[in-house]
Formats: structure tokens, sequence, C-alpha cells
């Protein structure tokens, strides 16, 4: 028997997707019954890593340097053009970051059951200088560590600041995306990560600096920590 409640509930759903027509994020059509912000064949299209499943991945390769990371892992490969890309671009730059909640949340549920998440204690994101997270009015690592956090249930830790603005690192080469992004974090309370293991988040890796100088800032505060990443996005390796 179907419930009133379940009745009504459906009914305000249809309504509100008459007022509010609830489209795909990357093609635009509208959604069925079922489908959430990706249609079906869109979502089968992303063209995922599967890299938590190889040791070492590309994102290792890309993290390796100073500060040892002990696993890595990106949901997508990123080409820029390519219409998937859509989904980055608008969560960032047109005030869309649910994209990113939604997309972490999914890709954090599939590597939960291949136990990627043994072990991790935390999960940060890479900060935003305030000034920037104005003018955007959001931090899309943020949104990625929610997604994570709804996933797994481990706690998201505010403890890594951007201490200084810095030019975007778009189009910039590796030497100079490092350039950009030394001495630029800071950590606010050390003595509260120590011994921890933490998952050190972001929508998109290109190069690795920006997550290193993360790592590197948080070990040099704290030696006994230990460092995992994980990003939405994995720019492909020329």
């Amino acid at each position: 028997m179907i419930r009133p409640l379940n009745i009504a509930g459906r009914l305000v759903q249809s309504v509100a997707d008459i007022v509010f027509p609830r489209v795909c994020a990357m093609c635009g059509c509208s959604l069925t019954r079922g489908e959430d912000m990706m249609c079906l064949h869109c979502r089968s299209s992303l063209p995922e890593t599967r890299m938590h499943r190889m040791s070492p991945n590309s994102m290792e390769e890309k993290l390796f340097g100073t500060v040892p990371f002990e696993r890595a892992a990106a949901y997508c490969h990123y080409d820029r053009g390519a219409p998937y890309a859509r989904l980055i671009q608008d969560a960032k730059y047109r005030g869309r970051p649910a994209i990113m909640r939604w997309l972490a949340r999914r890709y954090a549920l599939g590597l939960r059951a291949d136990g990627f998440f043994d072990g991790i204690d935390a999960v940060m994101p890479v900060p935003m200088h305030f000034l920037k997270k104005m003018k955007r009015g959001f931090n899309q690592a943020e949104w990625v560590a929610r997604g994570v956090a709804q996933a797994t249930g481990l706690p998201v830790i505010d403890n890594l600041r951007a201490v200084r603005g810095h030019a975007t690192q778009t189009r910039r080469g590796s030497y100079a995306r490092w350039e950009n992004s030394r001495e630029l974090y800071k950590t606010v309370r050390p003595g509260e990560i120590d011994g921890l293991h933490l998952l050190i988040v972001d929508d998109v890796v290109t190069t690795g600096a920006t997550i290193i100088a993360c790592a590197e800032c948080v070990r040099q505060a704290s030696p006994t920590v230990r460092l995992s990443a994980l990003t939405i996005a994995s720019a492909r390796m020329s």
C-alpha cells in the first residue's frame, strides 16, 4: 500500500520539477526520476581513473617529493575543453559548488568499499585566502571535503590557512606553480593534528604543487602526521 505521505511527497517533487526543472549538470537534459545531478548517460561517460586500485599511479607520481604520501587518487581525468570538464568549471567559476560535493560523495562511496579510507583520521581541504574566498563566495575544496565526510563520516579539520593571496595556477608550468605555492600556507593548531593520518583534498590536481605545498607545511609543523591525497580530477601527464 502506498502511504499518503509518499503520494504527497511525490506530488510536491513533481510540482517542483515543473517550476524548477532538474537538468543534468553536464548535458543540460532533463533528469528523470532516480537521477540526481547528472543523467545516467553522462554519468557513465565520465573518464574515471580507477587509479586507487593501482600503485604507483599517476597521482602518486605527481606528489612524489620531499613529503611521503601513503596513497593518492583522483576520480576523473581532466582534459581542458572536454564536455565533462564543464562540471569542474561550472562548480568553480559559475557558483555551483554543490557539484563538487556530489562528485566527491559519489567517489568516496566507491573508495570506501575498496578500503581507501582505512586508517585515515580526518579530511583537510586545501585552503583559500579569505579575500579570494569572499570574492568567489566559497572554497571548492571545502565542498569536496564535505562530500567525502558525508560518505565516510570522517571529520573535516580546519587547521590550514592560506596566509597570503596568490595568482591563479591556471596555465602555469610546473616550476611556476611550485614557485607560486611556496610559503603560502600555515597550520594554526599544530598539536591538534599530531600523529593523525590526514587526507588532503582539492578539486583538481595538475602538477601537484599546491597539495605538496600544503603537505610540506603540515609536516613541518607536525612531523608525526601521515598524509594521503584525493581530488575530483587530475590533469593527464604529458
